[in-house]
């Protein structure tokens, strides 16, 4: 009742309440158009998914993100403890090298391993020669369920990881102090006191990085392991039934709805206070060499089998490639996702000010629901956001279809379904909470007295936002505009149902060399999109670098 007395109280009613509203409306309507198909479209059809395969993804997807989430915790939240915790060299490279994992997508790491672990690959014949007790043993049988879930976590840890650096380097170097006095070791100290205090970022790093494996496609479909993203792309691609596809997208919106009701039920808390009075770096410990060797190892490992093992088979392959491969195709495919993740991570960041503006100018709690709806994307995969907003555009374009064939005698092409709008559609309702969390942290760092002040001297909002504050959050923007655009350049679930007739990216290109075992071809592209991301978290790095030293992260 609230918001709605706040929707038409005169003094609020505005044009910027307006436009949050379509934005909100704008981001959501995939999920609207998927609840309203479901209702209106229930067949029997869903008594046979629901009693057969739904049990079979559930089981599946309940494997994956449990053990993917103890290994991905423990690689990151370790790593995360000896980067600020100890002094020892070539510390700050590692730093950088544990975040390259990121620029591996993880269907690009499934088909790496895939090809070294095959049954017919180097490594297993040589066990099987030199073993004899192996010969008739599939040895590490990589495309499997425990394969996937080593592919998603060597190369989703960086999500906690990153999380968990940022969430030790707050905590006051008094907390330490503290633990030393008691008589307390290096050990205990991050188990009873750090670990502790840093528990919900943990958590938060851990969701991100199951949401991440939730929307994989490639990686599960190229292993043959069934989840909800080769039910939805099966049942709309391979049976031609978009409302069974939309069925199981609800199901699977449900479990992922779950999945985010319990951590905000048992693991959130009101934000512990990290710092104590005055701040104190935390003095980084040396050690002897034979821990720093250790130390470095440890780091080493998860950057080694989650970036260079892929990478360096990536660049041997391309090698071997470049014989009998053709880069014009690569070429236009590689201008079509550079082209689209700029032109898409633009708008993204347009419409994330935009909205963060109004609800600046206008803090009621409707522009504030608006805002929290808006953020909604990046916890739905692709698969669902895709199949939501099919539904309707396939039905706006049957009803023009049919209209200009009965009035006018006229054949048209469909003008929604298979176009880049739509797809580029979805990018904006996927991504769009990763420029919304930066962009918003930002606005609240900024003192509400310069719009105050800009606005005694006649300036108009449009004019504060775009001459004043995107200025003063220049980093910020560029940030999340390389995260989206690496992010875009990854995806893969979404372009795959949307995509134009004729129109690929690298990740489509990749798919297709990789489903018809053209593992050598596929190498090329997969190369690109490892590169322009390596390239993305190197700049993300430096920005993020500036952001710490101006006291603004």
């Amino acid at each position: 009742m609230n918001l709605i007395k706040d929707f038409f109280i005169h003094k609020s009613f505005n044009l910027w309440i307006f436009f949050s509203l379509f934005i909100a409306f704008f981001l959501s309507f995939p999920i609207l158009s998927l609840i309203f198909n479901v209702v209106l479209n229930y067949n029997s059809e869903w008594n046979i998914v629901l009693n057969i395969e739904i049990w079979n993804y559930l089981y599946n997807s309940i494997c994956i993100i449990f053990f993917q989430s103890i290994f991905v915790a423990f690689f990151g939240v370790i790593c995360a403890w000896i980067v600020t915790t100890y002094d020892f060299p070539l510390r700050r490279i590692i730093d950088l090298f544990l975040l390259l994992p990121l620029s591996i997508p993880p269907y690009v790491a499934a088909i790496a391993y895939g090809e070294l672990f095959d049954y017919s690959s180097y490594f297993q014949i040589f066990f099987r020669e030199n073993v004899p007790i192996l010969s008739d043993i599939d040895l590490l049988n990589i495309r499997s369920l425990p394969g996937v879930i080593f592919i998603f976590s060597i190369t989703l840890y960086p999500y906690v990881y990153i999380i968990s650096r940022a969430a030790f380097s707050e905590i006051s170097y008094t907390y330490s102090e503290i633990g030393k006095t008691l008589g307390l070791k290096q050990l205990s100290i991050f188990f009873k006191i750090f670990l502790p205090l840093a528990i919900f970022p943990i958590i938060g790093g851990i969701i991100l990085s199951i949401l991440e494996s939730l929307n994989d496609f490639g990686t599960v479909q190229y292993y043959g392991v069934d989840t909800f993203t080769t039910g939805i792309y099966k049942t709309w691609v391979g049976l031609g039934d978009i409302n069974m596809a939309a069925q199981i997208s609800i199901f699977f919106l449900f479990f992922i709805f779950f999945i985010l009701f319990l951590q905000k039920r048992f693991f959130s808390s009101e934000k512990i206070d990290l710092k104590t009075g005055k701040e104190k770096r935390i003095n980084l410990l040396s050690s002897g060499k034979l821990r720093n060797i250790f130390l470095i190892s440890f780091c080493l490992l998860p950057v080694t089998l989650g970036f260079f093992i892929p990478f360096i088979f990536l660049l041997i392959s391309s090698i071997q490639a470049l014989e009998i491969f053709t880069l014009k195709e690569t070429f236009i495919n590689t201008f079509n996702t550079v082209f689209l993740a700029l032109s898409v991570s633009f708008i993204i960041i347009f419409l994330s000010l935009l909205i963060n503006y109004s609800a600046r100018i206008k803090e009621t709690r409707i522009n504030l629901f608006f805002n929290k709806i808006s953020s909604l994307g990046y916890a739905i995969p692709g698969s669902i956001i895709a199949i939501g907003i099919l539904i309707p555009f396939t039905y706006f374009d049957n009803f023009f279809v049919n209209f200009f064939k009965i009035n006018f005698n006229l054949n048209i092409n469909a003008f929604f379904t298979g176009s880049i709008f739509i797809l580029c559609f979805a990018y904006v309702v996927r991504f769009f909470t990763i420029s919304q969390t930066n962009i918003e942290s930002s606005f609240y760092r900024i003192s509400k007295n310069i719009d105050d002040t800009a606005r005694v001297l006649g300036k108009k909002p449009i004019l504060i936002l775009f001459n004043i504050h995107v200025p003063l959050m220049s980093l910020s923007i560029l940030l999340s505009l390389v995260l989206i655009f690496i992010e875009i350049i990854k995806e893969l679930s979404a372009t795959l149902i949307l995509r134009p007739f004729n129109f690929n990216t690298l990740a489509i290109q990749v798919y297709e060399y990789a489903s018809e075992e053209k593992i050598i071809e596929s190498s090329i592209p997969s190369l690109i999109i490892v590169v322009l991301c390596v390239i993305g978290i190197i700049f993300m790095s430096i920005i993020s670098n500036q952001l710490f030293k101006s006291g603004k992260t």
